[in-house]
């Protein structure tokens, strides 16, 4: 494997993550993801190209972002809307370096692999006494398999322990070949069974994702916990749960990470200049958690 891979776009880098895997952790967020799903809840991340992020609350409307512009690509408008014009701006980063308030800035930051194996192991001591390690997420940390492979390679020789999130749409063999061997944890996504209805709603069809959370649990020799984001009137509709349901005891498992909707990303994607095509703003109740609870009586899963 050659450490010739260029560098990659990291979204951002959370440090003491309790909620990505045992212990404490830090979790890189790549940017560039296969799936185009409607209720993302990192949007900064799908694209794999570099973006400017603008937050109409932390903006105070000095001005002094379309003066650095030499583009005139820049409109600061009193009613928030997400002001530049991605057709004239070049991303030189001039009006990133003149906001005071960080209120326009890039949505990725590139890395090579040496700086980002150093960021990332800023913790090493808190991994060692808490069973922690580092997590790759994203956006798909396997959308930069190459990369992601040499960095796992680099933390596993320093004997991180890694766990990867993934959304399951990769090239099999590749990933057995390149990455599966470092890994100790892998949280497999399956968000919707009916491929024409994962196609309506993450962008792609499902089949891929299917068999390779197949192959991968025929073949692994790490722990892989399948998990099911939970979005009211798409995934958690009772056909669709109990197809993933039936699946899972197919392929010999018993347990589930259940992730229960979080409505605090809508901020997010007017933040980037795109329209919100899920809109629910509450969280989930009670008795809808109670019913995904039963659908799923006999399983193993964390109490949510």
């Amino acid at each position: 494997m050659s450490n010739n891979v260029s560098g990659v776009l990291v979204a951002d880098i959370k440090r003491n993550a309790l909620d990505d895997g045992p212990g404490i952790r830090t979790t890189l967020f790549s940017k560039g993801c296969h799936l185009s799903c409607v209720w993302c809840q990192n949007p900064e991340t799908k694209s794999p190209k570099q973006e400017l992020l603008y937050d109409s609350k932390s903006c105070i409307g000095c001005g002094n972002c379309m003066k650095a512009c030499e583009q005139a690509a820049i409109a600061i408008q009193s009613d928030g809307v997400y002001p530049v014009d991605k057709l004239s701006c070049i991303l030189c980063g001039k009006c990133v370096s003149a906001c005071p308030v960080q209120a326009i800035r890039f949505a990725g930051r590139h890395y090579e692999v040496d700086e980002l194996c150093n960021k990332l192991l800023q913790d090493a001591i808190f991994f060692k006494h808490s069973g922690g390690g580092v997590t790759f997420s994203g956006g798909e940390p396997t959308f930069h398999l190459d990369f992601i492979s040499i960095v796992a390679a680099n933390l596993k020789q320093r004997g991180t322990h890694l766990c990867l999130e993934t959304c399951g749409l990769y090239n099999h063999e590749n990933f057995k070949a390149k990455l599966l061997p470092f890994l100790d944890l892998v949280y497999f996504d399956i968000k919707i069974f009916d491929g024409d209805k994962h196609k309506k709603y993450c962008g792609v069809p499902n089949a891929g994702i299917l068999e390779n959370f197949k192959l991968l649990i025929k073949e692994a020799s790490v722990n892989v916990l399948p998990r099911i984001p939970l979005i009211p009137d798409i995934t958690t509709d009772t056909e669709n749960l109990l197809a993933i349901k039936n699946f899972l005891q197919d392929c010999g498992i018993n347990k589930v990470g259940l992730l229960p909707y979080n409505p605090l990303w809508l901020s997010k994607p007017s933040n980037t200049k795109e329209t919100a095509l899920y809109t629910r703003n509450e969280w989930m109740s009670k008795e809808e958690r109670e019913a995904i609870k039963e659908i799923f009586k006999g399983f193993v899963f964390r109490n949510f």
